[in-house]
């Protein structure tokens, strides 16, 4: 990169994306029942896998290595604006998703597959975030009705209809994403110094002092 560029937003976010790109969850449950562990995952997380990859068919969109996809899909949830977002409102083209960016009519109001390891960490859900919990997400998808009136029943995902699991199936399911695919190591990214001798992950002065970093 050139050296004007370096120290610049472009700079930063390149950095930022080389570094997250890093970060692999490699030491979930599921990971190790995969390796051949029989006993990587619980009785109920093993139950919850049988649920995602069959009757409640998260794998239609979560079916990419690390359970996400290029999907793009309209799940009719509510904008960031109705829960408290800042700089937004009913007018902000990102409430479009895809499509206020595409323009394209078959492109409105779709979203991107999250891949699910460790989401159980990163709540609240949904693009406007209008679920707190990944039970409340899973029991969204259960009921299969649309929370935004505002999306169009003909754009909404095929996915979003009633899956007819108990409240059993909805603890199992809810088990297995949060803490099936839930690596507990991520620390283990965490670089004990960076190049500039700035501390990491804050460089302000209290926080220096905190750190210990000069």
């Amino acid at each position: 990169m050139p050296e004007n560029e370096r120290y610049s937003r472009k700079g930063a976010s390149f950095a930022i994306t080389a570094y997250l790109r890093q970060l692999l969850s490699t030491k979930a449950p599921f990971q190790k029942w995969l390796k051949g562990d029989d006993n990587g995952m619980t009785e109920q997380q093993k139950k919850g896998a049988v649920l995602f990859f069959g009757k409640a068919g998260c794998n239609g969109c979560h079916y990419e290595k690390n359970l996400g996809s290029m999907k793009f899909e309209a799940l009719g949830v509510d904008d960031l604006y109705e829960h408290g977002g800042l700089k937004t409102g009913p007018n902000d083209r990102r409430n479009l998703g895809r499509g206020g960016f595409t323009y394209n009519a078959e492109d409105m109001f779709k979203f991107r597959t999250p891949q699910l390891y460790n989401v159980g960490d990163a709540g609240p859900y949904f693009h406007g975030g209008s679920m707190e919990t990944l039970e409340d997400v899973v029991k969204y998808f259960n009921t299969g009705i649309k929370q935004n009136q505002r999306v169009p029943d003909q754009q909404l995902s095929t996915f979003i209809r009633p899956l007819g699991l108990s409240d059993e199936e909805v603890a199992d399911l809810t088990e297995f994403i949060k803490n099936g695919l839930r690596d507990p190591d991520l620390n283990r990214y965490k670089p004990k110094s960076v190049l500039s001798g700035m501390c990491f992950p804050n460089n302000d002065p209290a926080s220096k002092i905190d750190m210990g970093c000069k």
